[in-house]
């Protein structure tokens, strides 16, 4: 500490106390002043980056889709067979089979490579919902 410094401190310990409720109070304004400079500023960075990667997505979906344009291939119309058995004994109707059977013709991309043999209903217990949301809070760190 200079001298200068011991001054300021003998000059505090002079001023009346309305003196010293202004000294604090321009010290709290200045404060809540930079910290919310620099939150405004925060926030203008994070907006610009948001926006940086944004442009960048947009970029990158444009090529997807030109690529998804050129490699457009004919789906076949049923790709996946169902034993009609399955539906007729489980009481399972054709719109629960077909969309089924869509979703793993989606999955597989040919029919080459996926059948279904069986679809049957659960046989109760928790929803597939509850079960996972047991497996995510009891699964050990």
């Amino acid at each position: 500490m200079n001298f200068s410094d011991f001054a300021v401190l003998a000059n505090t310990a002079e001023l009346s106390l309305s003196e010293k409720g202004i000294a604090s109070a321009k010290v709290v304004l200045t404060g809540f002043v930079v910290v919310f400079a620099v939150l405004i500023l925060l926030i203008f960075i994070i907006k610009i980056y948001g926006g940086i990667v944004t442009k960048a997505q947009q970029t990158g979906n444009k090529k997807k889709k030109v690529v998804e344009k050129q490699e457009v291939k004919p789906v076949p119309s049923s790709p996946v067979t169902v034993a009609p058995a399955s539906v007729a004994q489980d009481g399972v109707s054709e719109e629960v089979v077909a969309v089924i059977s869509a979703a793993v013709a989606t999955m597989y991309g040919s029919p080459e490579k996926a059948r279904i043999k069986s679809i049957k209903k659960s046989s109760g217990g928790r929803s597939a919902w509850a079960n996972a949301g047991l497996l995510d809070n009891t699964r050990p760190f």
